[in-house]
């Protein structure tokens, strides 16, 4: 009796434009490496530092947290998959709605997205800053959050306005922010980085 043998894709095999499928069907990297898509390109970033999940960690709680008050339908995750014809995502958090979300669920689609969330990290300011924000915009996301860890933390509010985000807020401290008029969420930006020292 013959064996086959089964291989996976792997990212140096591949040729041509990528798709949704070719990126789900990836194994996951060894270094914790994202991938995402854009329009047939594979990005790669490098697994985030100790700040960025941290922070990314403290911010979802509070998300969470304000969801669970308000019992607004939504569902929030840190690093899911949320796609596009074209394109792939993995934002560090995103609020969807939840009727979009099942057991066994790998992925949302963006038109079920209310708000994402990136955290910019030295190596992917370009792409939080300028590139996803207009892809956001461009898929509809009512709300897209950009925190920046340096040199203190603080996050950018942006609303869509038509077909691209407006900055609304700056938080550096405590404030109540609105999240596309579905609910609010008490930001405690001072305690994102909890414990960490420095």
């Amino acid at each position: 009796m013959a064996v086959m043998s089964v291989t996976k894709m792997r990212v140096d095999d591949h040729e041509g434009p990528w798709t949704v499928e070719d990126v789900l069907a990836l194994p996951e990297h060894p270094a914790r490496a994202r991938y995402e898509l854009v329009d047939g390109v594979l990005m790669v970033s490098p697994a985030p530092g100790w700040d960025h999940q941290i922070v990314s960690s403290a911010l979802h709680r509070q998300i969470h947290t304000a969801l669970a008050q308000s019992a607004a339908p939504f569902l929030s995750a840190g690093a899911v998959m949320v796609t596009g014809e074209s394109r792939l995502f993995i934002p560090d958090i995103a609020v969807v709605d939840r009727a979009t979300v099942q057991r066994g669920t790998l992925a949302v689609p963006l038109e079920a997205v209310l708000l994402l969330v990136e955290i910019v990290s030295p190596f992917n300011q370009s792409t939080d800053r300028i590139l996803k924000p207009a892809l956001y915009a461009q898929a509809k996301v009512p709300a897209y959050w950009r925190v920046e860890l340096e040199p203190d933390v603080q996050i950018a509010v942006h609303e869509l306005s038509v077909d691209t985000y407006r900055e609304v807020a700056t938080v550096t401290g405590k404030e109540s922010v609105q999240v596309a008029g579905e609910f609010s969420v008490e930001l405690d930006v001072p305690g994102l980085l909890g414990d960490l020292a420095g």
